[in-house]
């Protein structure tokens, strides 16, 4: 027997070897017109049959090899290629031939190769993804906003800010065109979700035709592909709302998408509670302006601190609001684009307010009472102008930005038992221009030419009266009350020239740039005495900084593309000059400094569709104008600020590894990452805090504060459900320090979050919503001897929304709507709500009008407590709601 088995191993093996002896290799690559490969492609030798000879994927580089074995006829056998994305391509293989080069189509294909009944679909073309929106698109919806919020992959937050996958998309295009500028929002509740047919995820995103190819990009952007039918009239919708008690809910808007012009003008007006700012919101300009460096002084004056319940605004918002959003651009010729984007809103809105706010020190506790009602009345316009040529030769872009918003308010405020009125002011002037001109100068190098320059200023005035804590403010003496002017006037320019060489394995980009900012920060502080003079704040003049900063920089940025690996290296280097003075405090200081700030990030795929990245920056920060003034300015109330006049400098440490993983087929998605920053600066604020007033004086400290977070999200459609389902989840800690009443506090704060959701059909007629979040707050002291361990804070919050559909006859919807919330705080009592709404529409389709009924706050509840939590400070706020709103609404659409 042994003999046997010995026998048989030996032909076994003999078989092999002269199996693998006779073997011919077939190899080759695989890659599109433009040379990039096209990797994980399915390689498929056969023959004429059709039967299946060798089969393998491509490598990353588009590379493949196969064996065959030497008995068969060569000339009767083929390549067969396929890959989603790309046209199946045949090629014979010939005799004596052994290596090939196959170019691949890029082409559109249906993911959905499996019939499932209303399943959604999903089409890729490189690096573009094609939700059809008709597939996931219900009868009930509206705007394309609604179809949005139901795919898997997207997030839409309450601003109306999207996410996908986990990353803020950079803009949202109206087939191919930059329309709405960045104030995006408008457009999704707007836009009808009938006109379009795709919503197209542009992954690795370039703007610019000419440095496509040229320039590596991570950006995420979203385009609205509309449907040919729509492209030939013009659309648009007129609403007339009224309810009780009072209700109106008005709009009107137009709106043409075609290849010469395009426009979507609207129209609005309620006091029903809803907030029309977030639609004149820019998602992306405060990043914009960051990254060239620009920094602004924030505003100094406020009325207090009344902060905003976390309710969505028909619940509190007492107002009434007007709003007028413009968006036209015109395809001149030859691919010029004039565009013009013009914004206008008028509001005026109360708010009643209750705070309780407690600050450990010690064994001390001090406390304010607030009682506040103040009436507010914004007014904000803007408008912008730009002309745009996009082409693949060349780039120029000249934007000019227009602002202006004036805020208006006047309270009552019981303060400690204190009573006080306030008027507040503000005025905002920005104007900006950009000018940018990219042309190519050969095949693979391009030279860019950039000018920003920005005007901006937020004078403010903040009057109270009668006069307050006359002990601390007017040496002990009655007065009639208090007048603080503050204004923060500032000049700055960004001019670059820049050349970017693409050939050759690592791409090369050298940018050297001016950069100026001119800032003054001016302010009085006067007290209005019985005898009709205005006396300042005793011992103490007025401000009169003049701050400058003229930078020159030169941004070395190399870029490496190679197989599985992308590499982007920024080594900036830069010599800034500072300069600041105030006469009244014999301040004058000049500073000169070298700053180098690399940067690094690598991203790994691991797969076509999963990549593994990591990122490191280093940052050498200073600060601006408000962190020198040396004379004290009353910022609300009860807050005294001045600084020492030294200029505020952090540096510090980012480091972050993100995880991207995604299943176009099965439309799954999953997201994880962490963070961690260590920052040092050489200043702390120190506040003194009494029982009536607070003290803020900037210190010539080093300061440390450390933050590490993790976070993590995933999406799925449950086909079987017809459902999209998701999960997020976030933890992070920080530790900073405090210095209160001469008394150093270090602390940590540790939070974590968790938020499911899941939107599903149950039945033909019905549908299921449900959004969940809760949050585990705690904030310790790291040094118990100073503060003593009671004052270790400990919050939980839960917040539960759900929805229920349901449509029992054709064109006839009813929703009810409930949200649960409970918050639970160390030493207090739970508090527990639960707000329902309820919702009936039904569509005439023949006249093409919807009749709506909206009622919100079924239980008419009319108060709202809340806690907050900040270190070794905790809050209890009380807000008057609303109460029930029964609002009708005709919806004629043109």
């Amino acid at each position: 027997m042994n003999s046997i088995r010995l026998l048989i191993s030996v032909l076994l093996c003999c078989l092999t070897f002269s199996a693998y002896s006779q073997q011919r290799q077939i190899k080759g690559i695989l890659k599109t017109n433009t040379g990039k490969p096209v990797a994980y492609a399915t390689v498929t030798v056969k023959s004429q049959n059709q039967s299946i000879l060798a089969f393998k994927a491509s490598d990353i580089d588009g590379n493949f090899s196969l064996l065959l074995p030497d008995t068969v006829k060569i000339t009767e056998l083929f390549i067969e290629v396929n890959y989603l994305g790309y046209k199946k391509s045949v090629t014979p293989i010939a005799q004596g031939k052994v290596s090939y080069e196959i170019l691949m189509e890029e082409q559109v294909i249906d993911l959905s190769e499996i019939e499932i009944k209303s399943r959604p679909r999903i089409r890729s073309s490189g690096d573009t993804l094609s939700y059809d929106v008709g597939s996931f698109a219900k009868e009930e919806d509206r705007t394309i906003g609604d179809v949005i919020k139901r795919m898997p992959g997207m997030e839409v937050n309450e601003s109306g800010q999207i996410k996908y996958n986990g990353k803020d998309i950079s803009n949202l295009y109206v087939d191919g065109d930059d329309l709405l500028d960045d104030r995006y929002g408008v457009g999704t509740k707007t836009i009808p979700n009938g006109m379009v047919q795709d919503v197209e995820v542009m992954q690795n995103h370039q703007p610019n035709k000419v440095l496509k190819g040229k320039a590596l990009s991570e950006d995420v952007a979203l385009n609205l592909k509309i449907k040919d039918t729509a492209r030939l009239k013009l659309a648009g919708q007129i609403k007339v709302g009224a309810g009780l008690p009072g209700q109106y809910d008005e709009e009107i808007n137009s709106i043409l998408f075609n290849k010469k012009y395009k426009m979507l003008n609207v129209l609005k007006g309620n006091n029903t509670g809803t907030d029309l700012a977030p639609e004149l919101t820019a998602f992306n300009q405060p990043g914009m302006r960051s990254n060239l460096g620009n920094s602004r002084p924030s505003p100094l004056l406020s009325t207090g601190t009344v902060g905003v319940p976390e309710l969505p605004t028909n619940r509190y918002y007492f107002n009434n609001s007007g709003s007028l959003n413009a968006n036209n651009l015109f395809n001149i010729w030859n691919g010029w684009q004039l565009k013009t984007n013009a914004s206008l809103l008028v509001d005026k809105n109360k708010m009643d307010h209750l705070s309780v706010n407690e600050t450990y020190i010690g064994q001390d506790t001090i406390n304010y009472t607030e009682q506040q009602y103040i009436e507010k009345s914004p007014f904000i316009a803007d408008l912008s102008v730009r002309l745009e040529a996009n082409k693949d030769k060349y780039y120029f872009n000249n934007s000019l930005k227009l602002g202006y918003n004036k805020q208006m308010g006047r309270g009552a405020l019981l303060n400690n038992n204190l009573n006080m009125g306030q008027y507040f002011k503000s005025r905002v002037a920005d104007f900006s221009n950009r000018l940018q001109y990219i042309p190519a100068i050969s095949k693979n190098n391009v030279i860019s030419l950039n000018w920003y320059l920005n005007y901006f200023n937020n004078p403010q005035t903040l009057n109270i009266n009668p006069g307050i804590n006359a002990d601390v403010f007017n040496g002990g003496l009655a007065y009639k009350g208090i007048n603080q002017y503050v204004e923060t006037p500032t000049w700055f320019s960004n001019a670059s020239i820049g050349v970017r060489f693409s050939k050759g394995l690592i791409k090369q980009n050298y940018q050297f740039a001016v950069q100026n900012e001119w800032q003054e920060l001016n302010s009085e502080l006067r007290f209005n005495q019985i005898d009709g003079q205005k006396t300042p704040y005793i011992g103490n003049p007025d401000n009169h900084v003049e701050w400058t900063r003229h930078q020159t920089y030169l941004n070395s940025n190399y870029e490496l593309k190679k197989g599985k690996w992308e590499t982007i290296l920024s080594l900036p280097l830069s010599l800034q000059y500072i300069a600041y003075r105030d006469s009244a405090f014999g301040l004058s200081e000049k500073k000169n400094r070298f700053l180098f700030n690399p940067s690094f990030r690598t991203k790994y795929y691991i797969q076509a569709e999963d990549y593994l990245s990591a990122n490191y920056a280093y940052t050498n920060e200073t600060g601006n104008v408000n962190g020198i003034y040396h004379g004290t300015i009353l910022t609300n109330y009860r807050s005294l600020e001045a600084n020492n006049p030294i200029l505020q400098e952090q540096h510090a440490h980012n480091f972050g590894m993100n995880y991207n993983f995604q299943r176009t087929i099965s439309m799954l998605y999953i997201n994880a990452g962490i963070s961690y920053t260590k920052a040092t600066s050489n200043t702390i604020a120190s506040r003194e805090i009494t029982n009536n007033i607070s003290s803020t004086v900037l210190l010539p400290y080093t300061n440390d504060v450390s933050a590490f977070s993790a976070s993590a999200g995933f999406s799925k459609y449950v086909f079987a459900l017809g459902a999209t389902t998701g999960v997020k989840a976030s933890w992070g800690t920080t530790r900073f320090n405090q210095f209160l009443n001469e008394t150093l506090l270090p602390y940590k704060n540790i939070s974590f979050t968790i938020q499911p959701s899941i939107e599903a059909r149950l039945w033909d007629q019905i549908s299921l919503k449900y959004e969940g979040s809760g949050s585990w707050i705690t904030s310790n002291p790291l040094n118990s001897t100073s503060v003593g361990n009671q004052y270790s804070q400990r919050i939980r919050q839960s917040d539960q929304t759900f929805s229920l559909g349901y449509s029992p006859v054709k064109n006839t919807f009813l929703r009810f709507s409930g949200r649960h919330q409970y918050t639970s705080q160390q030493q207090t009592e739970d508090i527990r709500y639960f707000f329902a709404d309820a919702n009936i529409r039904h569509r005439i389709q023949k006249w093409r009008i919807d009749i709506e009924l909206d009622i919100t706050n079924l239980a008419n509840i009319k108060a709202y407590d809340t806690y907050s939590l900040s270190a070794n400070q905790f809050g209890y706020n009380h807000y008057n709601l609303r109460g029930m709103m029964a609002v009708l609404k005709f919806l004629f659409n043109l």
